[in-house]
């Protein structure tokens, strides 16, 4: 079960290795929390990241949210927005001067993207042409989740949460499913009061049908650092640190970076790159 949507067009070295019958080889690259300041400190750190991350020619960039830092006002809001697409134009072809081949963008929202407003929330439609959704791609199945709709933020319930378990369902052909939203499940710092947790009975479950069903992966944001744990035989990702302040110190994964994901028949490996590549 598929809902329609755009895919925008446009130190830590932790090696992981999980196994698969079949799968297309290809590369895919996960950031999140740009979320420039009132003053755009940050954005120019994540333009740096956008020039790495071309670099490897990923299939396609995922993004987990908090790309700008919001707003209730419309207009600055969508002003924030033309700044953030601005930095992301390398990805497309006529972008920067970079003759690279155009590369899809599939975004999550985040808390600061949408601010608890369904104003926000129509922007971010506008923008991208949907909350939540699912798409396949060289034989592997990914779920943009939603964790921010508005009266239930930190919380896959509801429609939201049928659409999930029907979805699940129908991919579980997939050689790998991978899952990208804002709220981590499991934070480690300064959000673990207000993430998926801030339902525990509803993040069980959430854990459980990812279980279930066999997800390989799921990458999240929120928390400005990285981080990575399993669980259940299910990796668990924050990969906080698209240019936006860092929570913590280095060694404890603050540290401004993107993920690269290898996927091949012999299974798939994903690493954080640091913003310089040191």
């Amino acid at each position: 079960m598929r809902r329609s949507a755009r895919v925008w067009p446009i130190l830590l070295a932790v090696m992981l290795v999980c196994v698969a019958a079949q799968a297309a080889e290809f590369t895919f690259t996960v950031f999140g929390d740009s979320q420039p300041g009132p003053k755009w400190e940050g954005l120019d750190i994540t333009r740096q990241l956008v020039l790495q991350m071309i670099q490897h020619n990923p299939a396609i960039v995922i993004g987990t949210g908090d790309f700008v830092d919001g707003s209730g006002d419309q207009t600055r809001l969508r002003g924030q927005y033309a700044r953030f697409f601005e930095v992301l134009s390398p990805l497309k072809a006529d972008g920067g001067g970079f003759a690279h081949q155009e590369i899809p963008v599939a975004f999550a929202p985040g808390n600061h993207d949408i601010r608890s407003s369904t104003r926000s929330e129509a922007i971010f439609k506008e923008y991208f042409g949907a909350l939540y959704y699912s798409f396949d791609l060289n034989g592997s199945h990914f779920i943009i989740l939603d964790s921010e709709q508005v009266g239930h933020e930190g919380r896959i319930e509801g429609e939201q949460w049928n659409w999930l378990v029907a979805d699940l369902q129908a991919a579980k052909d997939s050689a790998y499913i991978f899952v990208a939203l804002h709220r981590p499940l499991f934070p480690i710092d300064g959000h673990i009061g207000s993430s998926m947790g801030v339902n525990v009975p509803l993040r069980d479950r959430l854990h459980s049908l990812f279980v279930t069903n066999r997800v390989s992966a799921v990458f999240s944001g929120h928390e400005h650092l990285y981080n990575h744990h399993r669980r259940d035989e299910v990796d668990y990702f924050i990969n906080g640190g698209g240019g936006g302040p860092l929570y913590v110190s280095r060694a404890r994964g603050g540290f401004h970076h993107y993920v690269l994901v290898t996927v091949s028949e012999q299974g798939y490996r994903a690493e954080p790159r640091p913003l310089g590549g040191g």
